[in-house]
């Protein structure tokens, strides 16, 4: 959709008025444990903001948000619901403009997990393994269309919003969140703390997740 990209394509504006389709990460997951941070810092009091993960092919004239499809799961800013295949679920507190969304996606046990400002939703424990402690059940990655999960952002709504994510480089946008978090291979600065046995999501780290 109509998206400006900015400070090494962590920040994107959507500007798609009535064309709200996801945009997503350029690395796919296919295996393993990742973890990553979102920053909604502008829109309408952040009430209609969607942050999780996708394996959907989306165009330029898709007009679904973020959890629209079978294989989209999406944290929902206005009701604190989980929403999946264009039904939402109960999960957790709601969210707004300014609040940090930490997502904990463990592709080995098909679990994901989502925190506010340091706060696991849903009593999670993303460290739970197959048991999955208030976890979000998703499909296996293997048997999703692209085969793998993409990071995604969307919205509904608004004429515009903005996120800005930390992939562990440190920043918000061109703000430094000032800490020094790391995941379990010493890589990254996050603002919160990286669950046990979780990667961030970079180039340095593809290739050690099986």
């Amino acid at each position: 959709n109509a998206s400006t990209f900015s400070n090494g394509n962590t920040t994107v504006a959507q500007n798609g008025s009535s064309n709200y389709a996801p945009v997503l990460s350029t690395v796919g997951m296919t295996s393993g444990k990742w973890y990553w941070e979102v920053k909604p810092t502008s829109g309408s009091g952040g009430a209609y903001h969607f942050i999780g993960i996708s394996s959907t092919q989306t165009t330029d004239t898709t007009d679904q948000e973020l959890g629209h499809f079978p294989n989209d799961w999406a944290y929902y800013a206005l009701s604190g619901d989980i929403r999946n295949n264009n039904a939402n679920t109960s999960y957790g507190d709601t969210y707004t403009v300014d609040d940090i969304i930490g997502v904990a996606l463990d592709i080995t046990n098909n679990k994901l997990y989502f925190s506010k400002n340091g706060v696991w939703q849903n009593s999670g424990v993303p460290t739970s393994g197959a048991t999955g402690t208030g976890a979000v059940s998703i499909t296996a990655a293997a048997s999703t269309p692209w085969g793998a999960y993409f990071t995604g952002t969307s919205y509904y709504g608004e004429a515009s919003v903005t996120f800005e994510t930390n992939f562990g480089n440190g920043y918000f946008g061109t703000t430094s969140h000032g800490e020094t978090n790391a995941d379990d291979a010493g890589i990254g600065l996050f603002k919160y703390d990286v669950p046990a046995g979780y990667y961030a999501l970079c180039t340095t780290n593809l290739g050690d997740q099986s």
